[in-house]
């Protein structure tokens, strides 16, 4: 078959008057065919779909202008059980696809798209003709398999090859002066359609593409990739990228050129030379603009190879001059690991790293609304805002813990208002902090509030919960009551759905018997000592700070039930990193005070200390610790990873597990 580009003249002969729909469905209904430029108005009544009875339904829409995808909101106004909404479509937008959708923590958790049909639809201009890239782009978004669309709006909807071809060969039809910015479609669907006369034949598509007027750098760059990487032709690859090179001194491919030679050199000083030439020759804001934002990533990795630099060599005023140039996304990855990091696990004093904290946060809270989120269609705007806006609201919670330590007070004051009302309480750490800071300014009695708050939230410390304690006693003379008093301040659909969770999760799987050795010397069969039994097994390592952190909470558990004969707790030590892991270990536990039953993991044939946590790991599916895993009659019956941060969540997580099970049958 013979392939060619249709002229001009063509286009003027057939321009196409008409849209595509693929939005026939009751629950959703428009004002007329969308104009781009205009303002649409839509109605979406949830009946009948997947999203029938939800609440907080919100909207998105899929864009196609200028032949670039795009991702925006939709703001939807609920009367009366249905939502209406007026959409300004944009300029030059050929296509838009809409999506209702309901979140739940962060992540969608439904969402109609028209039973996989697709609320789609090509647009006309206000002259009523279709615009560039609307054939286009209903051929590629409505065949997600081929790759040239966002993804994650269809299931399994997906149109034929044939089809695919028909559109592409349509926006030649109809558009060829266009052909350069939507080349790497065409030579992709050649790819597919032609198999093994690809190699053959693409070369002279090269041949003309390079002979158009006004081809840029990505057509360069597409031209040198095909004869590289597909055709294998070295030679004419090099000499295309000369050109390229020399065209663009500055541009996208000298700057992954620049980028790699800087990021892949020699771990040492001369590393973070190259890497600061490299961004003095290729400075970010030139980046932003010629690329969309594309090659962000080179900088997010220079910057962070720089501020781990930086921080090592004491050279944190460098890092604090570089702020002004990094985004949103860069700065909440340097503050993590360059902060919170050195914070979380006592690594630097203080001191040290509070100037490149107080720089940092004033830099994040300046550009928490700057869009970085939003990039690849990841998010919508609205999205990609509250997104940063709980990075932020986890950021402000690590400084205000940090500056509280300090005993700078009245510094941590206008960061904790600074939190989001949904964040501030529900956080226990973050809550113990907020209660010293109230208590330390002359706020006592705002203290007693967050302190009862962060309870009802079921994010509490241990110290917190003494400290109630203390007032509950103080307040009724005595102890008792207490237990029912702290349970009476959770909201009974929180509890409730916690147990529900608690449920959902409940497992039968069997476990190897093991038998180990505690810190004196005493072996426990899992055999014998678990039976007729409800045993929780804490898996945790000295290395592990997540693992430590937990521990308060879990001297809560062993506590609660420390009289209860069905239940037992142990502590199994696993993955040491060092030989002497024993007398650490004892050492450890000896001056926390903590009052654990710790065990020793078993010795690997390969070396490893993990033997018992590695027999369980097919049912984790994880390695990760700290791991909790509560077992029943020679069976694991729940396990959870990690540590949320509240000694109170713990402990209700672990009585309720308890619970459940003493009271089946």
């Amino acid at each position: 078959m013979k392939y060619t580009w249709i002229s001009a003249l063509a286009m003027m002969l057939a321009v196409p008057g008409v849209g595509f729909s693929q939005t026939d469905s009751s629950r959703l209904q428009k004002s007329g065919v969308p104009v781009a430029g205009d303002t649409l108005t839509i109605h979406y009544n949830p009946a009948g779909g997947p999203l029938a009875g939800k609440e907080h339904i919100r909207g998105m829409v899929y864009t196609f202008r200028n032949y670039r995808w795009g991702l925006d909101d939709v703001n939807l106004q609920l009367h009366n059980g249905s939502y209406d909404a007026k959409y300004l479509v944009p300029d030059n937008c050929a296509l838009v696809a809409f999506k209702f959708y309901v979140e739940q923590d962060g992540q969608i958790a439904a969402y109609d798209n028209n039973s996989d049909y697709g609320f789609v639809e090509t647009t006309i201009n206000k002259q009523g003709v279709a615009l560039p890239g609307g054939a286009l782009a209903w051929g590629l978004f409505r065949k997600p398999s081929f790759g040239h669309a966002p993804q994650g709006y269809f299931e399994k909807f997906n149109i034929s090859d044939e089809a695919l071809e028909m559109w592409i060969r349509k926006e030649i039809k109809y558009y060829p002066q266009y052909m350069p910015r939507y080349f790497g479609e065409y030579l992709a669907m050649l790819k597919m359609s032609l198999g093994d006369e690809y190699n053959e034949k693409v070369e002279r598509n090269l041949v003309r593409l390079a002979g158009l007027p006004d081809i840029d750098e990505s057509n360069y760059y597409q031209i040198f990739s095909t004869y590289q990487f597909e055709l294998k032709d070295t030679h004419k690859g090099d000499s295309v990228k000369a050109i390229l090179l020399a065209k663009y001194p500055h541009g996208r491919q000298a700057r992954h050129q620049a980028y790699i030679a800087a990021y892949n050199s020699e771990q040492n000083d001369a590393k973070l030379g190259k890497m600061e030439k490299f961004l003095k020759d290729f400075p970010v804001a030139e980046m932003r603009k010629d690329s969309g934002a594309e090659q962000q990533y080179m900088y997010y990795s220079i910057y962070r190879e720089l501020a781990v630099g930086y921080v090592a060599t004491g050279q944190s005023d460098k890092l604090i001059a570089l702020l002004p140039q990094m985004d949103f996304a860069s700065l909440v990855e340097i503050y993590r690991w360059n902060v919170e990091r050195h914070f979380m696990t006592n690594s630097m004093p203080l001191d040290s790293i509070y100037p490149l904290g107080n720089a940092m946060m004033k830099e994040l809270i300046s550009k928490v609304h700057d869009g970085s989120y939003n990039e690849n269609l990841r998010f919508t705007p609205n999205q990609a805002d509250e997104f940063a806006m709980s990075q932020l609201d986890k950021k402000l919670a690590v400084q205000v813990r940090m500056l509280d330590k300090m005993g700078r007070y009245a510094e941590a004051m206008p960061y904790l208002r600074m939190i989001s009302p949904t964040f501030i309480y529900t956080n226990a750490k973050l809550n113990d902090a907020h209660i010293d800071i109230l208590e330390h300014t002359g706020n006592a009695a705002q203290a007693a509030a967050v302190l009862e708050t962060g309870v009802s939230n079921n994010a509490a410390t241990q110290g917190m919960i003494e400290k109630l304690k203390k007032e509950y006693v103080a307040k009724n003379g005595k102890e008792d009551g207490f237990d029912v008093y702290m349970e009476s301040l959770k909201p009974a659909a929180d509890v409730e759905k916690l147990r529900a969770e608690i449920r959902s999760h409940l497992i039968s799987e069997k476990y190897t018997p093991f038998k180990l050795e505690d810190l004196n010397g005493r072996t426990v069969s899992s055999a014998t000592d678990f039976k007729d039994k409800i045993v929780v097994i804490d898996f945790w390592a000295l290395w592990c700070t997540p693992c430590k952190s937990a521990f308060p909470g879990m001297q809560m558990v062993v506590d609660k039930y420390a009289k209860d004969k069905h239940v037992a707790l142990y502590f199994i030590a696993t993955q040491a990193a060092n030989k002497n892991y024993k007398e650490e270990i004892k050492s450890y536990i000896s001056k926390s005070g903590y009052r654990f039953n710790v065990l020793l993991d078993e010795i690997t044939s390969k070396g490893a200390q993990n033997q018992v946590f590695r027999s369980m790991v097919p049912v984790f599916r994880s390695s990760g610790i700290p791991r909790k895993v509560v077992l029943k009659n020679g069976v694991i019956r729940w396990t959870s990873e990690g540590y949320g941060g509240s000694a109170s969540k713990l402990v209700d997580e672990l009585s309720y597990v308890i619970d459940l099970l003493k009271n089946e049958n």
